[in-house]
């Protein structure tokens, strides 16, 4: 590619686009950070005082850690303040314009997850039943068959 004068001022120009990408990158990720964290809410209300501090701990260090190299792999290996600020701003985005919509379906998700575990640890409480009952028949029901 060769620099031509005026060439970077051209409106959409690669160049332009080139500079734009670590902050549209950024912008997800904070974004997606955002999601996660409404993921995490319903498990951490349904956990006791420790679970939902360990939850809290290890969102934080999950955070930190994905700003941190997702901006120094945006930004080639800086880290800029430009990155930090739009992984900011997605984050907030996301937790003032789409929260109010994906929370109250997370937290729905969240509880059909829990009430199938119910009702699969129910079934499985009576196929024990069911098999504690029967088994020790079916072993006099095959001695007799003989």
């Amino acid at each position: 590619m060769t620099n031509r004068p005026g060439a970077a001022s051209c409106p959409g120009s690669l160049a332009e686009m080139e500079e734009l990408l670590p902050l549209a990158a950024s912008l997800l990720l904070g974004m997606g950070l955002g999601l996660l964290y409404d993921l995490l809410r319903p498990p951490r209300r349904a956990a006791k005082a420790l679970g939902g501090a360990l939850l809290d701990l290890a969102f934080a260090v999950f955070a930190l850690a994905a700003v941190f190299l997702g901006t120094m792999g945006a930004a080639e290996g800086r880290l800029g303040l430009w990155e930090l600020t739009a992984d900011l701003l997605g984050f907030l985005f996301y937790l003032y314009v789409l929260s109010p919509v994906i929370l109250p379906l997370s937290e729905n998700a969240y509880r059909v997850i829990q009430n199938t575990i119910r009702l699969l640890k129910k079934l499985v409480e009576n196929l024990e039943k069911t098999a504690k009952k029967y088994f020790p028949k079916l072993k006099d029901w095959i001695i007799m068959g003989r």
